[in-house]
């Protein structure tokens, strides 16, 4: 903080104050400038780029800082602070001037470099597509490109030669890659959100991250990344799962679906079977109730030919106890045998539905074990007969269970919670160790 307090100095000095100011903080100037270069790289690395570009016009030490720093950062704080005061027209003209400025001040590499774009008129555009073009040719490794305009960007097809990148992150564009694009060889974390994509071919040979969130077109997109580990995808309007099916060394799944895409295709889904299977090196998965019932395609064994030997931690959301989700619920739980912790967020349950309350009741399923689980938690637990007769299978079938931390939906009456705790109390626990805790939604978690 003294460091950047004196880099602060630095420029009120030379913005000019009085002459008994100026020389206690011109010793401060002196002081700062003689950081060996690495310090004033971590400097600039933390105060907002028009600062240090102030700094690089007005101080003959600090006129080539800027220009040759590897990292450009032109974020909503550096935006914001040149709409202040101005109109809209205005903004566009002097936006687009100090960024071109920067550019074309500086030489040697650009290693980082972050625009969150903001709305600009369309003219505007070809300038930043000019600022991709000056990029390509500076060996960019990390880029962050957000659009925060109403209007999808389509990204130039400068963007697809950075052939250093290994990291990528964009959001709100159109994603075309040029026929001749072969992919990108050293990218090893892609993050897209918003993303619209046309016929598009990614090898990402050394890719390990992958996100894609709120995305369409994606059934035109076609992935190949053998050393992927970590997979998300968010509320895309398509499902392609077969693009990491091959995706041996996966040890992190998030898997979210929109509304309406358990339809989609039925007679291409992977059955859960099918996936796991494939992705038996998975140690976290974070699932959601409508891709549980996308899994749910024929009959659900009640173990998994395959046993999910590394899965540690299984967090499902959106979960409404229905007959599909049950079943795919209590087979992942039998066969993740060394499962420590589990997750379940509940969105609704129907009280009365009577085959998913049979299903649950069957003798049978007091006899199965599930073994090495040892912390549940229960968040938005309502106090049906589903949710109460599940927590009943969990205490008789996991010897290993220490807790279950059950948070009450702010919508269950005092009277009923007192009720379901007593009879929640009463059952029988294949663990002497298990204990029930009982609190209110968003107090303190494990």
């Amino acid at each position: 903080m003294i460091v950047f307090f004196l880099f602060g100095s630095i420029i009120r000095t030379m913005m000019g104050k009085s002459s008994e100011t100026t020389a206690t903080e011109g010793d401060m100037e002196d002081r700062i400038s003689s950081l060996p270069r690495n310090v004033i790289d971590l400097i600039l690395d933390r105060v907002p780029i028009r600062d240090a570009a102030r700094a690089s016009l007005l101080s003959s030490k600090w006129r080539y800082v800027l220009a040759e720093y590897p990292h450009l950062r032109f974020n909503q704080q550096f935006s914001n602070a040149i709409a202040r005061n101005r109109l809209p027209s205005e903004f566009n003209n002097d936006y687009v001037h100090i960024v071109n400025r920067i550019l074309l001040q500086h030489f040697g590499p650009i290693l980082k470099f972050v625009l969150d774009l903001p709305e600009l008129h369309p003219m505007r555009l070809s300038d930043v597509d000019q600022w991709m073009l000056f990029l390509s040719r500076k060996g960019v490794r990390e880029l962050t490109f957000d659009n925060s305009s109403s209007s999808p960007y389509k990204l130039p097809a400068y963007i697809f030669s950075f052939s250093e990148l290994t990291y990528l992150k964009t959001s709100r564009c159109i994603f075309r890659p040029p026929t001749t694009f072969e992919g990108f060889s050293k990218l090893n974390r892609l993050i897209l959100v918003e993303i619209t994509f046309g016929s598009s071919v990614l090898n990402v040979p050394q890719l390990v991250i992958l996100i894609l969130r709120n995305c369409s077109g994606v059934h035109h997109l076609n992935v190949s990344a053998p050393q992927l580990q970590k997979l998300t995808l968010y509320e895309n309007d398509y499902l392609a799962l077969d693009n990491y099916m091959i995706c041996k060394k996966l040890a992190y799944a998030y898997l979210a679906l929109p509304n309406g895409i358990q339809q989609h295709r039925q007679g291409e889904r992977i059955s859960l079977q099918e996936l796991f299977g494939c992705w038996n090196t998975l140690t976290n998965a974070y699932l959601d109730g409508r891709f549980l019932k996308y899994l749910a395609a024929g009959i659900i064994p009640g173990r998994l030919p395959t046993t999910m030997d590394c899965l540690r931690q299984l967090m499902l959301f959106r979960i409404s106890f229905d007959l599909d989700q049950t079943a795919c619920i209590l087979c992942l739980l039998q066969s993740s045998l060394c499962l420590q912790k589990f997750e379940i967020w509940i969105e609704s349950v129907a009280d009365n539905d009577v085959t998913v309350l049979n299903y649950l009741e069957e003798p049978s399923r007091t006899n199965q074990t599930i073994d090495g689980l040892q912390t549940v938690k229960i968040r938005y637990f309502k106090g049906s007969k589903p949710e109460v007769l599940f927590i009943k299978l969990l205490l008789s079938c996991a010897p290993s269970l220490e807790k279950i931390y059950i948070e009450e939906d702010e919508k269950l009456l005092l009277n009923e919670r007192l009720r379901i705790a007593k009879e929640l109390m009463r059952f029988s626990r294949a663990s002497t160790k298990a204990e029930m805790m009982f609190q209110p939604l968003n107090s303190a978690s494990t």
